[in-house]
């Protein structure tokens, strides 16, 4: 299954509330209607005190194979066209698409329609000079299992770009983390951890240019458009 990510950030002249109903109520039933999307998830970014956002929401969709993803609004040919109805709202110039396939490191509980729990979605290129299959084989092999031991993860899952992507050069990212943590109180206590200060984190610079890092705090729309998993 081919998990597509879309990151997007309005147009400077439109409202960022304006863009957020537009997605939740036009485009999110046009894009869970289609066939062969197996599970769509809206993610809106939220957003930190005095910092600017990078983005304003990211799309989780999930679909049976290529020939299903490129019928999707947002690929019209190269993955790169703004989803349906939105072009006028988006800056496309700043949108990223990702089709990776996902690794899951920690499953955890099912997280259920209704649940609302702290999620970050880390966005990452690989370090200068490493391969893309060593740097998937630490990342799952080695980083992995080391970031699912800090406690109060909820579920941890990774996903890494297809090598189909990089047939026309190196794409933005190699890959994305999410993780969902049991609520705000294991959050503030996994980011100030020990293991997490001194080991999970540093842990970074063995594979990842950290200074492409970009984690996004998410706020998950499942409710309006959640597919249950297959």
């Amino acid at each position: 299954m081919i998990h597509f990510l879309f990151l997007f950030k309005r147009r400077d002249d439109v409202d960022r509330q304006d863009l957020l109903r537009y997605w939740r109520e036009v485009h999110a039933p046009v894009v869970a209607g289609m066939a062969g999307v197996r599970r769509y998830i809206q993610n809106s970014v939220m957003a930190v005190p005095g910092s600017a956002l990078s983005y304003d929401g990211v799309e989780d969709i999930w679909v049976d194979d290529e020939a299903v993803l490129h019928g999707l609004p947002h690929c019209a040919a190269d993955c790169k066209a703004a989803p349906v109805g939105m072009g006028g709202l988006i800056d496309l110039k700043h949108s990223v698409s990702l089709r990776t396939t996902d690794h899951i490191v920690h499953a955890g509980l099912q997280i259920g329609r209704e649940e609302a729990l702290p999620k970050r979605m880390t966005f990452f290129k690989r370090k200068p000079g490493l391969g893309r299959e060593d740097m998937l084989q630490y990342w799952r092999g080695t980083h992995g299992p080391l970031a699912a031991s800090v406690p109060g993860l909820r579920r941890y899952v990774q996903s890494a770009m297809l090598p189909a992507a990089y047939e026309s050069g190196e794409p933005r990212f190699d890959g994305a983390a999410q993780i969902w943590i049991e609520d705000d109180t294991a959050l503030r206590a996994l980011v100030s951890s020990k293991r997490f200060r001194e080991s999970v984190k540093p842990d970074e610079a063995n594979f990842v240019a950290t200074d492409t890092v970009l984690t996004l705090p998410i706020e998950e729309e499942r409710r309006i458009v959640w597919l249950p998993e297959p």
